[in-house]
């Protein structure tokens, strides 16, 4: 499992939901593993994985693959998002 370089109260699903609404909804899961690895120490591609499994579950995200190491990742409009969340959507989703 991935650990913080620093102290970080912030869960990584919650960093990946941000990340999603600072990028417009979609980044490549290449951008998101350096970005992540950015701040966790010996955060892999398996954790990723994993912590996108449990978003698209939720309904949070969508995963749509383009190559065999690299998929698409879009924030999922109708999630049930923080009220804060939600109007940052809304801004670039109409």
């Amino acid at each position: 499992m991935a650990k913080l370089k620093k102290w970080n109260s912030i869960p990584v699903e919650n960093e990946i939901i941000s990340l999603l609404v600072k990028n417009r909804g979609e980044m490549l899961t290449s951008d998101l593993l350096r970005q992540l690895g950015n701040k966790y120490q010996d955060f892999s591609k398996n954790d990723l994985d994993g912590f996108l499994f449990k978003l698209e579950v939720r309904s949070y995200i969508f995963v749509i693959p383009i190559k065999k190491e690299v998929s698409k990742v879009e924030i999922n409009p109708r999630g049930n998002y923080s009220h804060e969340i939600a109007a940052e959507i809304k801004k670039f989703t109409h």
